[in-house]
């Protein structure tokens, strides 16, 4: 009976494994080549049904289109710029307040509940109020994205000091103590000591908050009137019906974000994210 069951297990393994990639390839890897064949078929092929996976056609007209009548590298620029400029700010400020929260009795529960108390509140409920905040200001709908990069670490900040309280957790104190005994100050500390132990907690927080401000759709709608990121533009070429356009906008938001995975994979390679993964 134990021979049997034994021989059973690794076959039930490979069954449930084959259905764990089935599933993936269907949810994830799926929508990205119905994209990809959606940019490169004629418009009339997106509404044609049933749809075809592989076009009669291959052909750059939507590319063409768009690269005439947009002015793509600017839009594409902005939402990279805003992308970056959001990430860096939040780990700038996110890692350093999860370092101290981590450190603190008195302030890890304020600053973990806050960061999930502002998790929880829909991007919809403060984009308004928040759109009129910036006016006075002139950052609305600024050229640089400066307004977006504000709201946007409404969204980033949180992770940072998230990611980096449950990284800076598991981090000895006894080499913080030890340092501080060699006479460092405390900013030497955090960025001698504590700082390069959780390079895994920083690669991962960068892929999570850059695809976060990528991606993001709602403040980009209603901040960036004119100077508009790339979620927009697709939805409004999704609106008015062309489909092969927005798919080309699409295809063309993959690029930078694999980049970026691509850049850090060695990080994960080599298991510094792993284990934060884990938690």
């Amino acid at each position: 009976m134990n021979q049997v069951s034994a021989h059973r297990v690794p076959k039930f393994s490979r069954v449930l494994a084959a259905f764990g990639l089935l599933t993936l390839f269907v949810i994830n890897i799926f929508p990205i080549l119905l994209v990809i064949r959606q940019a490169a078929a004629p418009e009339r092929e997106s509404i044609l049904w049933p749809l075809r996976l592989i076009p009669e056609k291959l052909t750059f007209l939507n590319f063409h289109v768009l690269w005439q009548t947009q002015a793509l590298f600017s839009h594409l620029s902005l939402s990279f710029w805003v992308a970056f400029g959001t990430t860096l700010l939040s780990l700038a400020l996110g890692f350093p307040a999860g370092w101290a929260a981590a450190r603190s009795q008195k302030i890890n529960g304020l600053a973990t509940r806050s960061a999930l108390i502002s998790r929880v509140l829909p991007p919809i409920a403060i984009a308004i109020p928040l759109t009129a905040i910036l006016i006075p200001f002139r950052l609305y709908n600024h050229p640089l994205g400066l307004g977006l990069i504000l709201a946007h670490l409404t969204l980033g900040l949180p992770f940072a000091v998230l990611i980096s309280f449950a990284s800076f957790s598991d981090v000895p104190r006894e080499l913080e103590e030890a340092a501080y005994v060699d006479g460092c100050s405390t900013p030497l500390v955090f960025f001698r000591i504590a700082l390069p132990v959780a390079k895994g907690a920083l690669s991962a927080a960068f892929i999570l908050i850059f695809l976060l401000s990528w991606d993001e759709f709602t403040y980009a709608l209603l901040i960036q009137l004119t100077h508009r990121t790339m979620p927009p533009l697709i939805y409004y070429y999704t609106e008015y019906g062309q489909i092969g356009s927005a798919s080309v906008l699409a295809t063309i938001m993959l690029v930078p974000a694999v980049l970026v995975i691509a850049f850090l994979q060695r990080f994960m390679m080599k298991g510094m994210i792993s284990g934060v993964l884990k938690e």
